[in-house]
């Protein structure tokens, strides 16, 4: 009896550590044209942006989102609603291209519950234009 007891225990274990480290992730890719911009600065919500160079004409940008619930439909909706999306703007006296944040982010409610959320970013930036200044903010939970 014991032994059934504490095989039970140990299934119930592995299915509770499993549900507390479920999340839904989805990467999403944007594109956006330079617009004669010789420099690009970026200033992003998120805990990772790498900056690599690619050939081409256009910035290309990949975007992971991590959100600590396991609903990848609540995710699809989210992302869908356009809170992820990045918007440019260019200084045409200057030639620079940002690139930023549409706005900030609510804090993300599921259940009446804060729900984390993780954002990385890879940036693919033209050969030809210089890469000049990253602005990322770390914490989504204190804007």
């Amino acid at each position: 009896m014991k032994r059934i007891f504490y095989k039970l225990m140990i299934v119930f274990c592995l299915f509770a550590s499993s549900a507390l480290h479920a999340q839904a992730s989805k990467i999403i890719h944007q594109s956006m044209t330079l617009d004669g911009a010789q420099t690009i600065n970026i200033n992003v919500v998120g805990a990772k942006v790498e900056v690599k160079p690619s050939q081409g004409h256009r910035l290309m940008i990949e975007t992971k989102i991590e959100i600590a619930v396991p609903s990848p439909r609540l995710l699809d909706f989210i992302v869908n609603q356009g809170r992820y999306n990045l918007v440019k703007e260019i200084d045409l006296a200057t030639n620079e291209l940002t690139v930023s944040s549409k706005k900030t982010n609510n804090v993300l409610m599921v259940k009446g519950k804060e729900c984390m959320e993780t954002l990385s970013y890879i940036f693919y930036v033209p050969e030809a234009v210089k890469f000049a200044n990253n602005s990322t903010i770390q914490d989504l939970s204190t804007e």
